[in-house]
């Protein structure tokens, strides 16, 4: 499975600002995403585990991969 682009900075690792707002192209780099460290990968929201993140689930939030496991078992009774 890949990994997901972060949502906050789209994959770039960084933050971009509009110097005039809006939509406005002319944009300076503002430092290191927070949400990614840097990386431009998505981190897992569930169980604060931090690892990265392969897919969502049915509510939005990304998970890593053995969280996306235990969630589809939960979600659709299946056994391990």
């Amino acid at each position: 499975m890949s990994i997901l682009p972060c949502r906050k900075c789209n994959g770039e690792g960084r933050i971009f600002k509009s110097k005039y707002g809006g939509n406005d192209p002319d944009v300076w780099d503002s430092g290191e995403c927070e949400d990614c460290k840097g990386s431009g990968s998505q981190v897992c929201e569930a169980r604060s585990c931090n690892d990265l993140a392969v897919a969502f689930n049915d509510d939005g939030e990304a998970l890593c991969e053995d969280c996306l496991a235990e969630w589809a078992s939960e979600e659709f009774g299946a056994q391990p």
